[in-house]
């Protein structure tokens, strides 16, 4: 915890395992370890990164041990595997985004852009109204104040099912 003290920290609202252990002890070894700094009250919630439904599993096998708020993972308009939301919804786990536009515009612009036509929407607004109207949430960066903004009005329209069916299958 001397990293706290370093920067003058009291807490955390989130801490997440970026990198499942290599085994199901490691796994659960990792996540007492998150658990031990909830129960100090160093941290508000626990997050996981890039776990398998088994790594999940490794952790949930303790009936008494907190549940991840978050699995982020790899899910966009270019990558979404089958079951991938239903197989963390199943664990109460939410799926959040990394790197949701990486590989779709450029592959799948020109789609997403006709569809943003009808709503007044970039393609970059599509495929991220995609992801949420899919069960998802997304994290973006950006060094662009106007594209940072431009990424949260995602919230005023709805994809039409068809919209929702067609993107789904850009990458199938």
């Amino acid at each position: 915890m001397q990293a706290f003290s370093a920067g003058n920290i009291d807490k955390l609202d989130m801490i997440m395992s970026d990198y499942p252990g290599p085994n199901d002890e490691s796994v659960r070894g990792q996540w007492k370890a998150f658990e031990e700094m909830k129960t100090n009250n160093l941290v508000d919630d626990l997050a996981v990164s890039n776990f398998s439904p088994a790594q999940l599993d490794a952790i949930l096998v303790n009936p008494g041990a907190t549940k991840p708020t978050v699995n982020q993972l790899p899910f966009s308009v270019a990558f979404h595997p089958r079951d991938i939301l239903e197989y963390n919804a199943k664990r109460g786990v939410h799926v959040q985004s990394w790197s949701p536009l990486s590989r779709v515009l450029g592959r799948y612009g020109t789609d997403l852009a006709s569809i943003g036509k009808n709503y007044g929407k970039s393609a970059a607004q599509v495929g991220l109204r995609w992801i949420v109207q899919s069960g998802a949430s997304f994290c973006t960066q950006s060094k662009s104040k106007s594209h940072f903004e431009e990424d949260l009005k995602v919230f005023d329209f709805e994809l039409t099912s068809e919209e929702m069916k067609r993107i789904a299958q850009l990458a199938a």
